[in-house]
């Protein structure tokens, strides 16, 4: 009896068939319906084997089918960090902000002691675009002592529109880390809330970070209530770092293009 044909087949087996199948290695096999496919990777989210794991849940996120959620969610938990990632990222694809406990258990893996976990985690709450109630809750975590997750927090929200919770942000623009305050700097470039051309103008003229400079630079032609062309040449005759003063120049021209 070959190992296909055994009635004792192991779940990486079967996976493997699977996988031969979904892309018509076996001819002779039946093509799996959707709703197949999703039941065989479900059921290969628990196998014992984490290589099986991971790729059934990467599988899910590539299928689409949002009603695959409530079955990754629990892989935010997962004792193997490539897993975790994994799930994260599928649920970058898969889940919306009325999936509650997906955009729970996604601020949570924020601050997961892997790397790979936080950005992954960063990367779908990105792609997810959570209710400002939601991005209220995820801001907390940027309060926290752990560099780490400070940073992985406005990676998150630096895409987002963070008009509601700009005050939650503001402490950031001040962090003792470069990395953070570049992304606090993005953050208020990409909301709406008043304050945002005065944090620009400040961290534009102030911040010892070239990188947080050049942030400022890039978004100050975006805000409003600003005079970002006087401020943009006032911070040009004396910015010394010559990558600042190419993203100074270039705003300058692309506000010269605007009028």
């Amino acid at each position: 009896m070959d190992e296909w044909s055994s009635s004792r087949r192991s779940p990486l087996s079967l996976f493997l068939l699977f996988c031969l199948t979904f892309s018509g290695c076996l001819q002779e096999a039946p093509w799996p319906s959707p709703d197949q496919s999703k039941a065989l990777l479900t059921v290969l989210l628990k196998d014992h084997n984490p290589e099986v794991r991971r790729t059934a849940v990467e599988s899910l996120g590539k299928i689409g089918d949002p009603t695959a959620v409530p079955s990754v969610v629990p892989l935010l938990t997962d004792p193997i960090p490539l897993v975790r990632g994994a799930a994260a990222q599928a649920l970058g694809r898969l889940a919306t902000p009325a999936d509650e406990a997906a955009v729970a258990a996604l601020t949570q893996a924020l601050a997961d002691p892997a790397d790979n976990v936080r950005q992954a985690a960063a990367m779908a709450i990105g792609d997810i675009e959570p209710s400002p109630r939601q991005l209220a809750v995820i801001t907390t975590l940027a309060q926290g002592a752990d560099v780490r997750v400070r940073r992985t927090v406005v990676h998150a929200l630096q895409s987002l529109d963070t008009s509601h919770v700009a005050s939650a942000l503001l402490p950031l623009v001040g962090d003792s880390d470069a990395e953070v305050r570049q992304g606090a700097v993005a953050c208020f470039g990409n909301s709406d809330d008043v304050r945002a051309g005065r944090v620009l103008k400040q961290r534009l003229a102030e911040d010892p970070s070239a990188a947080v400079r050049a942030q400022a630079a890039y978004h100050l032609g975006e805000v409003r209530g600003i005079d970002a062309r006087s401020v943009l040449q006032a911070a040009a005759a004396t910015e010394q770092d010559s990558g600042v003063r190419r993203w100074i120049e270039a705003e300058l021209r692309s506000l010269r293009g605007s009028d």
